[in-house]
């Protein structure tokens, strides 16, 4: 009975209005009863917007949850528990996927947060410009090393900073060159990166004369050039499931989908995408925390695991990223019981980078 609420909540109001819709034929039968008469309709016009609140519940939840994902809002609370079992069913959905978004959130904050203490706590000049001329990144030892403080656009930047700027150029080269500035020599590493369809200008410079050998300087570079590629092959295919999920919520018009579209599969798809993203988070965040001490690579953590479970894991990841760069991936295991020993997210690390490079080395080709 508990699942038939708001069934049984929906007829009780149907017969309350036919009631009052036959006390209002009898009423209008009657001239001495035009008081009753007149109560009746407004008691009606009550019971049909009572009706219109009752049935829009579904409508109204709907719209609390696409308003918390576009703010942003994860304090939402939704009721309805009470009207049966299949609208506790879809809030719990919209509950647990609001939970999932938090924790995307809150580990992207974190993640974010540990690259910039990563980069603030190396003796290496670093400078991240967007194609748009916004300096998004400078650290500190970039400040201390050209004595200025921190720009955030690249214009700005070369005016008061034009003896550095000019031996940059247009940003058009790649690679190390050796720059002159105030009687000192800088060792300079121009990386042109493309993430989430943006390019971006990886600058990373050192003064040679704090600088105790060659060695050193370049194992800091190809550190930072590791830091960047393993980032940005793990934030592209969870940019690529977040556009999914986008979709999955918007019609074709780019308007929030209706109640009739939101389903419970449709729930299961953005669960199981947001369990991707989580934990995708959780695998670079944990990388990179190991990446922290910036002294050896992480010692591996051999465990017995599925081929085929990862495999499969690995292609559900990969998969947006590649259909939107128009390339086709599939996985295929003859064994389904096939096992490995060695580090699990070593290996789906290894896995990512080696789809990524496959892409990008397709997606210019026909049939890929």
């Amino acid at each position: 009975m508990t699942s038939n609420r708001f069934g049984i909540g929906l007829l009780l109001r149907i017969c309350l209005i036919l009631v009052n819709l036959l006390l209002l034929a009898a009423a209008w039968l009657k001239a001495d009863l035009l008081f009753t008469y007149i109560l009746l309709i407004l008691i009606l016009a009550v019971q049909i917007g009572e009706l219109l609140h009752y049935t829009n519940h579904t409508n109204r939840e709907l719209k609390k949850f696409l308003d918390a994902i576009r703010h942003e809002d994860y304090s939402v609370n939704f009721s309805g528990h009470k009207l049966g079992k299949s609208f506790r069913d879809l809030n719990e959905g919209f509950k647990d996927i609001i939970e999932r978004l938090k924790k995307a959130r809150v580990s992207h904050q974190g993640q974010t947060e540990l690259l910039k203490m990563v980069m603030e706590s190396v003796r290496v000049g670093i400078l991240v410009i967007e194609e748009n001329g916004t300096v998004s990144l400078m650290n500190q030892a970039a400040c201390q090393m050209l004595n200025c403080p921190q720009f955030h656009n690249w214009d700005m930047f070369r005016k008061k900073k034009s003896a550095f700027a000019s031996q940059l150029g247009d940003l058009d080269f790649e690679g190390r060159k050796l720059i002159h500035l105030d009687d000192r020599e800088f060792y300079l590493d121009l990386e042109h990166i493309r993430l989430v369809g943006e390019r971006y200008y990886l600058i990373s410079f050192s003064d040679l004369k704090n600088e105790i050998e060659q060695k050193e300087i370049e194992a800091w570079h190809k550190l930072i050039r590791i830091l960047a590629h393993e980032v940005m092959n793990s934030v592209t295919p969870i940019s690529s499931l977040s556009e999914t999920v986008q979709h999955m919520l918007t019609n074709s018009a780019g308007e929030p989908i209706t109640t009739e579209e939101f389903t419970i599969e449709r729930i299961h798809d953005i669960r199981e995408a947001m369990g991707t993203i989580v934990r995708r988070s959780r695998g670079m965040l944990n990388f990179v925390e190991e990446y922290r001490k910036l002294t050896k690579l992480p010692a591996p953590n051999f465990e017995v695991f599925g081929v085929k479970e990862l495999l499969d894991e690995v292609t559900a990841l990969m998969k947006p990223q590649a259909e939107k760069a128009g390339v086709s991936l599939s996985a295929e295991v003859a064994q389904s019981k096939l096992a490995l020993k060695a580090d699990r997210k070593m290996v789906e690390q290894v896995l990512i980078n080696l789809i990524s490079n496959a892409i990008y080395s397709l997606e210019e080709q026909a049939d890929g």
